[in-house]
């Protein structure tokens, strides 16, 4: 708003300083305003400090029947000095520097664009002297009998109790102008103290993008409580529809927030919410609906370069899904011959067109985008054909062409049925290339060789009939991942379709006939080896297929040599298949036989396959009768009620089946036996109603004093502790600066509140050692794998830290580490281990170090002894059992390295410095009769080989005292080596 000082309504000491202040060297040109100019908008007033163009002016009357206009900043003004680019939304009032205009460098202040008169102010800026105006309609005003006091009484109480100086001025329109001259915070507070005791309370709606009311709610309602505590007002967000949940990435939908207050403080909270809607939304993400998703890759264009030009043109990112080539409903329907016809949008469940960027890009992309559907619904024709349903496969997909492919190819898409039922197939594109995609499509689905096979007749008479018999066959080689193999070996593939009678004939596809022949003659044999004697189906209630499967399948086949083939929930209401396969081989993994059973085998399966059944249908038996319960439960509750559910589930004995859980809308659905059903139940529909009561409390808070040096143990890292606690307790849980608010159910606020001010307790009472211990020898201090730490980390309850260059790779991975919440590691030098915890159990882990340190440091004397590598085998003996002797002879440690490559033996000696040497002079003295051995081999003739031993070897112990005694007297320095010719 422009400025102007009426005459009347300056006294004469405000004039005289109005002269004083205008010193020559401070002098500044000012408009002067017209009072007849008409009031500029809120748009206009941020746009440029112009004058307006003339309006007609409006009679008082008239003016107050318009139409309240709650997104007014005229109506609704706000507070504050001039502010940064906002919300396209302009200040309504602001701070004034005493000179009202921009000097000399200095910016200008905000001025009103309520159209009110607001009084010069002095050229001359008075530091401190700041003044914040607003002016007010009649209307949002208290009248007469609703105000405790008149409003001159109020704005003299408000003056003496604040530096700021207030007051009031009729403009020439009716409006009632305020001014408060002071240092602007205080200046400010005063305005807002005055409308918040003259003003009418009033309620407007702003409405905002969907996807930002958690950005106005903020984490933990952070964000709407400051906005209610700065403004004054109260906000309230329309509750969240459970059964209509939020998306995200979509920015169209809008909700109405409500904002109730005075005039000040509703225009204040409304600007707040409106900023930070707006950097929320500067860039949005939609969904474009409504569109046919067989449209999708004429809208990308091949290659997709009609996505890449749209979104290089607009500005915005465009992504378009990829065409699924199955559909679970017809996406093109032909009404009638010669019509057009009829394509059907993709559905919620469906992938949709997805935009982001700058708003106006997005929106400038998302009407070429239906434009683009417009023109495609005018030219795209489609055409059904009927195929066999075994060669859709070699169309498009893994075992055909790729659908971009197709579609470069042919320039139209294409549709398959997924229905069993179905074997339409359909090709959508321009009218004059769809019969180029048809012919294209049946080339590539002829274009392999198909082949029957119909098992059934391989036995012709089981009882139940061939096509049912045929049936378990195809179920057991599927699950026995048999018609996998014989794909992969002879490059086939095999379609083993069913119906309601059974096993329909096996369909054959390969490109070569000859590979369809060999896979089958195999296929013929496998079919042949398995009888009906080989076996049993036992109906069973699907509820009991899961336990059958995780823990009962195992032990049967480990028991009985039976396989039992448990049908997959896509399989339908069909029975369980016992099938006798007898002992795993030792060998390797079963195989399938392919000759015909003998009688003797057959009675072995008559004989597994009874036992087994027995086996299975006692355990059944001694089951529960299934029955099952429904709760209505209301949507928000779901997910609480869920973990509710499985700390139950958690909690059951271990021969006790779970309970199946399902939900249906608000619906929950309990499923198992009577008793677990009738218990958990009862303790659900307990627990919802708990809630409910909870809920009634979920606006108590409670705050207590927590150590901020804490806080980090208490949040965890990335906030993991302080979500578990959320859970655990059921409340909202906020830290900041040394205090903790809990916001939720009295009893469980309460409960938490003492679980964390114990935390706080057994925190404060937590000490740090630092052990000054040589690196040599934290790797045993460690031990294996970290065994020696953990043991002391669980028996004392404290954290011991290694440096980590101390540590090898499997060492680091146990939990000598930080754990998740705990401070950060600092620093720690290559001698130190550092023991974290409760005082008296760091006192105790400490000494308990010191003790083995001190027990290493007494056997740490070591010592090598070299040896040649053909010695180490003497050395070891039989089964270790010399170096065992050794060992527990000197009482030293004796390690012989692994290492097989070289010549030279370094064997370690370790223990105290008496156990070493003892141990290193027994293994020198063998070294030394090793190396003084000489070996002399003598060749004799074979035939004097039993003349040399004699009868049972008589002649041996003779021959060798004779030996070693000439070997002496030969050379008495020497030894000769025992049992050796020489």
């Amino acid at each position: 708003m422009a400025s102007e000082a009426p005459a009347n309504e300056l006294s004469a000491a405000q004039k005289l300083m109005q002269k004083h202040a205008e010193a020559p060297h401070h002098v500044t040109v000012e408009d002067a305003p017209d009072e007849d100019l008409p009031i500029r908008s809120s748009a206009e007033a941020s746009s440029s400090a112009e004058a307006p163009a003339p309006a007609p002016k409006a009679a008082p009357k008239q003016a107050a029947a318009k139409t309240l206009d709650t997104q007014s900043h005229e109506l609704f003004p706000e507070l504050g000095g001039p502010k940064g680019k906002a919300a396209n939304v302009a200040p309504i009032w602001g701070a004034k520097t005493a000179n009202g205009a921009a000097s000399n460098g200095g910016s200008r202040s905000s001025t009103p664009v309520s159209g009110a008169a607001t009084p010069n102010k002095p050229s001359m800026f008075i530091p401190g002297r700041n003044v914040e105006s607003v002016t007010l309609d009649p209307q949002y005003i208290l009248s007469r009998s609703q105000l405790k006091r008149p409003i001159p009484d109020i704005i003299k109480d408000l003056n003496r109790k604040s530096r700021a100086t207030l007051s009031m001025n009729t403009t020439a329109n009716g409006r009632y102008k305020f001014d408060a001259t002071g240092p602007q915070d205080v200046a400010q507070q005063a305005i807002k103290d005055l409308v918040g005791q003259i003003g009418t309370r009033t309620a407007i709606k702003v409405p905002i993008p969907q996807s930002a009311r958690a950005h106005i709610i903020g984490k933990g309602g952070s964000t709407i409580k400051r906005i209610q505590e700065t403004s004054g007002a109260k906000i309230q967000l329309p509750k969240v529809d459970e059964s209509n949940p939020i998306d995200e990435e979509d920015d169209d939908a809008t909700i109405d927030v409500t904002v109730e207050g005075n005039a000040l403080s509703a225009a204040s909270a409304r600007d707040q919410i409106l900023k930070i809607a707006e950097d929320r939304s500067a860039n949005v993400q939609t969904k474009v609906r409504g569109i046919p998703a067989a449209f999708y890759p004429f809208i990308a264009g091949q290659d997709n370069a009609f996505a890449q030009a749209l979104a290089q043109d607009s500005g915005a990112e465009v992504r378009i899904p990829p065409l699924q080539a199955y559909s679970t409903g017809p996406a093109a329907v032909t009404a009638n011959p010669g019509e057009r016809p009829i394509f059907a949008p993709a559905g919620n469940e469906d992938n949709h067109i997805q935009l982001a960027g700058d708003r106006a890009a997005v929106q400038k992309a998302r009407a070429e985008i239906e434009r683009r559907v417009a023109q495609l619904h005018r030219e795209l024709a489609a055409e059904q054909l009927s195929i066999q349903r075994g060669r859709h496969q070699f169309i498009v997909g893994d075992r055909g062409v790729p659908a971009e492919q197709f579609f470069a190819d042919t320039g139209c898409s294409i549709l398959l049925p997924t229905d069993e039922d179905d074997d339409v197939i359909t090709v959508i594109g321009p009218a004059d290339e769809v019969a180029s995609g048809l012919e294209k499509a049946m080339d590539l689905a002829m274009g392999m060789q198909m082949s029957n096979l119909d098992i059934a007749r391989f036995h012709r008479n089981a009882p139940g009939g061939a096509a049912a018999h045929a049936s378990n066959v195809t179920r057991y080689l599927r699950q026995r991942k048999e018609i996998e193999r014989l794909e992969k070996i002879y490059n086939t593939h095999i379609n083993t379709p069913f119906s309601e009678g059974g096993a329909l004939p096996w369909e054959l596809y390969s490109r070569e006939g000859k590979n369809a022949i060999r896979a089958q003659s195999e296929i013929t044999g496998i079919v042949n080896a398995q009888p009906p004697s080989r076996m049993s189906a036992i109906p069973i209630d699907p509820f009991f297929h899961q336990h059958l499967r995780n823990n009962i399948s195992r032990q049967v086949k480990n028991d009985y040599g039976v396989q039992v083939v448990v049908p997959e929930a896509s399989e339908g209401n069909v029975p369980v298949l016992l099938v006798f396969e007898g002992p795993d081989p030792a060998n390797g993994p079963y195989q399938l036989p392919s000759t015909k059973p003998t009688d003797a085998e057959i009675r072995a399966f008559k004989k597994g396959l009874e036992d087994a059944q027995k086996h299975i249908l006692e355990l059944i038996n001694k089951q529960e009768a299934i029955t099952s319960a429904e709760l209505d439960v209301p949507a928000k509750y779901h997910e609480r009620l869920r973990r509710f559910i499985k700390k139950e589930q958690e909690s059951r004995k271990s021969d006790q089946i779970p309970v199946r859980v399902s939900k249906n809308g608000t619906r929950i659905t309990l499923r198992g036996p009577a008793s677990a059903v009738e218990s958990l139940a009862a303790k659900s529909n307990a627990f919802v109603e708990q809630e409910k009561e909870d809920e009634k409390e979920r606006g108590f808070t409670l705050s207590f004093d927590f150590p901020q040096k804490f806080a980090n143990h208490l949040i965890g890292k990335g906030g993991s502790n302080i979500r578990e606690l959320r859970d655990r307790f059921d409340v909202e849980i906020q830290v900041q600066d040394g205090k903790v608010e809990l916001k939720g159910p009295k009893a469980k606020a309460e409960t938490a509140r003492s679980y964390i001010q114990n935390l706080a307790r057994t925190l404060a009472d937590e000490t740090s050692h630092t052990l000054k211990i040589d690196p040599k020898y934290h790797r045993e201090l460690i031990g294996a794998q970290g065994s020696q730490i953990n043991r002391l980390q669980t028996r004392y309850k404290v954290h011991i830290f290694f440096p980590r260059s101390a540590k090898s790779a499997d060492d680091e991975q146990s939990n000598v580490d930080v754990e998740e919440g705990a401070k950060p590691r600092r620093q720690q030098a290559p001698d130190e281990v550092i023991i974290r915890g409760p005082k008296k159990g760091a006192d105790e882990a400490r000494d308990e170090i010191f003790s083995l340190h001190k027990y290493l440091e007494e056997h740490s004397a070591t010592a090598t002894v070299a040896v040649q590598q053909k010695q180490v085998g003497s050395l070891i003996g039989q089964g270790g059992s010399a170096l065992d002797e050794l060992r527990q002879a000197t009482g030293a440690r004796i390690d012989v390295p692994q290492d097989r490559d070289t010549d030279i033996v370094e064997i370690q000696i370790k223990g105290t410095a008496s156990q070493v040497a003892k141990a290193k002079k027994v293994l020198e003295e063998k070294r030394a009769v090793f190396d003084d051995t000489v070996v002399r081999t003598l060749d004799v003739d074979k035939k004097y080989h039993k003349a040399l031993i004699g009868a049972g070897g008589k002649f041996m112990p003779f021959m060798f005292i004779q030996t070693v005694t000439n070997c002496y007297r030969l050379q008495p320095s020497r030894h000769c080596r025992q049992g050796r010719w020489l």
